[in-house]
């Protein structure tokens, strides 16, 4: 018996972007598209509708992406969301992070592209193109650019926290714990949680870094 098809909703306000992607996943042998839509709140009311695997999500349709992903990540639907956007900039994919986006497409890249991106994010890959990589994870002059969701991760390991404990304090998924914690050893150039955390204590107060407490 074959494997059932990736189940896809699409949320764009473009209609030409909507109607050309959904023709081209409708001619893959192993995605079928459920639902397509142009704002979230018709895509919310989709989720509660269809049973989905992948939402393919345009942060700039009205009632905005952010606020349809966050909402989808407080009524913890079993949904898996790749973000499909023009306008990469650090900022915006770091807030998609922070509310748990599972990968990014640019808008720029080939059908090829997007079609790995959903196999690779509805079977539970994360997607960050380099580009994204580079914003997100960038220094500027030899100072360290932690995003405070990062300095609360490591606050969280330099109390000596599990990856379980700390997803427990602060809220957010282990998944998002060991994203952050990716972030954070690129960032400081260590290679473990004990190089992170004596990193930690010797430029805490250069950097001022938030409490989680």
């Amino acid at each position: 018996m074959s494997e059932q098809p990736i189940r896809v909703i699409l949320a764009d306000d473009h209609q030409l972007v909507l109607e050309g992607l959904a023709t081209l996943l409708e001619r893959t042998h192993d995605i079928r598209v459920v639902a397509a839509v142009t704002d979230g709140d018709d895509l919310l009311e989709a989720l509660e509708r269809q049973e989905a695997d992948v939402v393919v999500l345009d942060l700039e349709m009205p009632y905005h992406g952010f606020t349809a992903l966050s909402e989808i990540r407080r009524r913890n639907l079993p949904v898996r969301v790749l973000v499909l956007t023009a306008f990469a900039d650090g900022e915006s994919m770091q807030t998609a992070i922070e509310l748990e986006a599972d990968g990014f497409v640019p808008k720029t890249e080939s059908p090829r592209q997007t079609i790995m991106a959903i196999r690779q994010v509805a079977a539970g890959m994360w997607v960050y193109p380099r580009a994204v990589q580079r914003m997100v994870f960038r220094t500027r002059g030899g100072d360290v650019a932690l995003s405070q969701s990062e300095w609360k991760v490591l606050e969280q390991v330099a109390m000596g926290k599990t990856n379980a404990q700390i997803a427990e304090t602060l809220h957010v998924s282990k998944n998002t714990v060991r994203f952050h914690l990716k972030n954070i050893f690129e960032k400081l150039h260590v290679a473990n949680r004990t190089e992170a955390t004596a990193w930690y204590f010797k430029h805490r107060t250069r950097y001022h870094a938030p409490s989680s407490r």
